[in-house]
């Protein structure tokens, strides 16, 4: 239901703002039908080469290109209406509310976009004038302005959608997309700028097209190469945790749950943009040592013995040393090398304290400890955080367990409600002692020794 309100709101919101430019603004026309025609072809072969993997939710179009273009060649009902009709005609789309939301979404960004461009003193084609200052002040900073705008309202709508599916806050999801993006998303406006440059001036006119084809491609190249790497480390990730689940079935779904966490409440703490993909990364990769370690562990342990905390304090370096070769993991290894440290000091392998710990392992510390005591089910949610607020400045981090709290307290985020992990907990029976759990680390902060040196 909220998805539809989103749509219909999105498509009410474009076909308004459309009416008053015509009733308004009246724009003169800068192309014909079939200028307006050849404009359409390229936006929905932009739609058709469109990344769909650069995030949990979205995906990147070089029909952004072509409605940057579409801008000052056929102005805001031009723009709105090609990229719009681009996206309904979208085979491609997983579902007709996709489809939907994206052609309401892209006629609004149109719009919007091209009110932008006239409001500013943008010059449509037919009028675009030759000289070098004429074309930056008519065409050129309008369309980067305009460009910008765009470029909000479009993460704000996949925010706005976010919440409506996944019960997200709008602005963190929006702001995640626009870093993700970065300056390079801006480069598009370079291609439109070619584009009326080749249309006009040049007086190409539709052949224009044939010219920024080739751009378009280049492009969508350079989008992909960053989705197929994207791609490519996720695949390795996925890897490890399945091998950490499979020697350790009781772990299915750990990783998950304490990445779900760890990640709400990174952005509770401002953890934003690369040092937010770090933290994802530690949190799904955090007990990958485990794998090393187990075979060393003795077969029927006790949480307090001395052989199993021996073993079980050498599984962060384990985990470090595995992953180590992996570049796109090297800022992530931190994280994981010191997720069992504590902020009294006892903790390990290092045994720092405070903030010598990194802030990305002290909050997979307050998700891991969480995870373990509500998985077990021996507490409610309730009773759980009042034991990690009793823990908050000497095993965990005082920040982290209030901004545990905070995020256990919006209404929207659904998957972390009473009684239910972020995506479901094992059944299976441990085999060893849940080495999570808060009472392993304190026994683990009982049993070091005193450090080596002289008396006095």
């Amino acid at each position: 239901m909220r998805v539809a309100v989103l749509v219909g709101g999105l498509a009410a919101a474009a076909a308004a703002l459309v009416g008053w430019v015509l009733v308004s603004l009246q724009p003169t026309a800068g192309v014909g039908l079939g200028g307006q025609a050849i404009l359409l072809g390229l936006a929905i072969l932009g739609v058709q080469l469109r990344e769909r993997h650069l995030g949990p939710t979205w995906g990147v179009s070089v029909a952004t290109v072509v409605m940057a273009a579409a801008i000052p060649v056929a102005g805001p009902v031009g723009a709105a209406t090609a990229v719009g009709l681009a996206y309904l005609a979208d085979t491609q789309a997983r579902t007709w509310r996709t489809r939907l939301f994206n052609t309401a979404m892209t006629a609004l960004m149109g719009a919007v976009g091209g009110v932008c461009y006239i409001l500013l003193g943008g010059v449509l084609v037919n009028g675009v004038p030759s000289s070098g200052p004429g074309l930056v002040l008519g065409v050129g900073l309008p369309l980067v302005v305009a460009y910008a705008v765009m470029t909000v309202v479009n993460v704000l709508c996949i925010g706005a959608m976010s919440a409506a599916v996944r019960g997200t806050l709008v602005l963190e999801v929006a702001g995640s997309v626009l870093r993700s993006l970065g300056w390079g998303y801006m480069g598009h406006v370079v291609i439109g700028f070619l584009f009326v440059v080749l249309w006009g001036p040049v007086d190409l006119g539709p052949t224009a097209a044939l010219f920024v084809l080739g751009p378009l491609l280049v492009a969508h190249w350079t989008i992909g190469r960053e989705a197929l790497a994207r791609r490519e480390h996720q695949e390795t990730v996925t890897t490890f945790v399945a091998a950490l689940e499979q020697s350790d079935p009781a772990s299915v779904g750990h990783s998950a749950r304490v990445a779900d966490l760890a990640e709400a409440m990174g952005s509770q703490l401002g953890v934003r943009g690369p040092r937010a993909e770090e933290l994802l990364y530690a949190a799904l990769l955090h007990d990958i040592g485990m794998v090393v370690v187990r075979p060393e562990m003795p077969a029927d342990p006790r949480s307090e013995e001395v052989s199993f905390l021996g073993a079980l304090s050498a599984h962060p370096q384990a985990g470090v040393s595995v992953l180590g070769g992996l570049d796109f993991l090297e800022s992530a290894l931190p994280a994981i090398r010191h997720h069992h440290e504590r902020w009294d000091g006892r903790g390990y392998p290092s045994g720092l304290s405070g903030e010598e710990i990194p802030l990305a392992a002290r909050i997979i510390a307050v998700a891991d400890a969480f995870d373990a005591l509500t998985s077990s089910g021996a507490a409610g949610q309730a009773a759980v955080l009042e034991q990690l607020g009793q823990r908050a400045g000497s095993h965990l981090d005082p920040a982290v367990v209030a901004a545990l709290r905070s995020v256990l307290d919006r209404p929207l985020v659904g998957r972390f409600a009473e009684g239910q992990g972020p995506r479901g907990a094992s059944q299976e029976p441990r085999a060893i002692p849940d080495h999570d759990h808060p009472d392993v680390s304190d026994s683990f902060a009982d049993w070091q020794l005193d450090p080596v040196g002289p008396y006095g």
